[in-house]
């Protein structure tokens, strides 16, 4: 190994894929610092498909159309590449208008109208930056996120002090990113690579911004279904940690009755520790390992801040199922059986909630697939346990 190439070492992990070579790189991403290693970074597609592949399906997107993203982009693992960050933006692309205006103020100019701009922190609330603010929150009200991303950005020049803007930028280039199809990776890769580096800088700024750990985990998670899940190996420990740190920050940022930055951490932990596999050796190799009855206890929380999404309620009756039948609690499944069932009668507040309605109907159909649930597919936890016990 010694004089090899970063290169070099990293694409030797990619044929690892027998036991020994599964702990031996865990144990490598867990304790270096290889995530920092751009060839690394591009590269680092080791044997923890296990870890990796349960972590990230399905954290805080807006939907996926297509279920077989996930195993999509597990194999083109050895495809991925870094994209750059500072490349210039096609602004008549069409992703960059959503379809989905009123993810933040309901669609309504009153919501822009009615923002309170002196409640803004620090400098932020100064009467001179009022006109950009005003357009930069009417243009992401309308869906035009670029722009919206551009005023925000001006801001950050005039008060770069405040996390705030930062993680209002990361957002919105994480929806620039989701509006892409899943086919176009280089694209959808280049606006999630933006969202975490806004989301990471705001946390220069603030490392209490519990905003800005949210959308640069939801980032992270979603470089990894866009690039390969394996990507997402080294990047476990710091993504446990994103939601442990915000979500015991406790932030109050809302923005209305459906969007809250707390509700959506809880969403985010839930998935999180329903998906990851509980293994015991898992915490010694990467710092986290699954927990299902956290897990429930984050969806419930979600749906009591946030009653109206659908989204967080097919994660409650999916944690449900998940640790009723792990435990054969048969008043839980039949708990989370009734939450499936009720979302049919609820609107649609988010353009996604059709598709998270549609995933209630399998759930129903498959309870014992509620473990693997994700907006990408159904993954087969045991059958992967299985998998890495026998060393490939």
């Amino acid at each position: 190994m010694k004089g090899q190439s970063a290169e070099a070492r990293c694409a030797a992990s990619v044929s690892g894929v027998q036991v020994r070579v599964f702990f031996v790189h865990s144990l490598c991403v867990a304790f270096s610092k290889s995530r920092w290693d751009p060839a690394c970074r591009r590269m680092r597609a080791f044997a923890l498909l296990p870890v990796a592949g349960l972590l990230v399906g399905a954290l805080v997107a807006n939907g996926n159309d297509d279920p077989s993203a996930g195993r999509a982009a597990a194999a083109e693992l050895t495809k991925s590449s870094a994209i750059g960050v500072s490349s210039p933006p096609d602004e008549s692309d069409s992703a960059l208008v959503s379809d989905e205006p009123g993810r933040w103020g309901g669609g309504s100019p009153d919501a822009v109208k009615n923002f309170d701009y002196v409640g803004l922190p620090g400098r932020l609330a100064n009467p001179s930056l009022r006109a950009l603010w005003r357009e930069g929150l009417d243009l992401e009200r309308r869906g035009r996120l670029l722009e919206s991303a551009q005023r925000y950005e001006a801001i950050v020049s005039a008060v770069p002090e405040e996390a705030y803007t930062y993680w209002r930028t990361a957002r919105n280039y994480w929806r620039i990113g989701e509006n892409y199809p899943v086919d176009l990776k280089l694209e959808r890769g280049r606006y999630f690579d933006l969202s975490e580096e806004w989301a990471g800088r705001g946390l220069a700024v603030d490392p209490h911004c519990a905003a800005c750990m949210l959308w640069k985990f939801v980032a992270m998670g979603r470089q990894a279904t866009t690039r390969g899940l394996l990507t997402a190996a080294g990047d476990v420990r710091e993504m446990d940690e994103l939601l442990r740190r915000g979500i015991g920050l406790a932030p109050s940022h809302r923005d209305n009755e459906g969007n809250m930055t707390m509700g959506n951490l809880y969403y985010a932990g839930s998935v999180f520790y329903r998906v990851m596999p509980e293994w015991w050796w898992l915490k010694w190799l990467v710092g986290v390992r699954g927990d299902k009855e956290k897990s429930l206890e984050y969806a419930r929380h979600a749906v009591a801040l946030a009653p109206v999404r659908v989204d967080y309620r097919v994660e409650l009756g999916a944690s449900l199922l998940c640790l009723g039948l792990d435990e054969n609690d048969s008043q839980r499944v039949a708990e989370g059986e009734q939450v499936l069932r009720a979302v049919r009668d609820f609107g649609d507040f988010l353009s996604t909630d059709p598709l998270d309605k549609n995933h209630a109907e399998i759930l129903i159909a498959f309870p014992d697939r509620a473990c693997g649930y994700s907006r990408d597919g159904f993954i087969d936890v045991d059958g992967l346990g299985k998998q890495v016990r026998a060393g490939g």
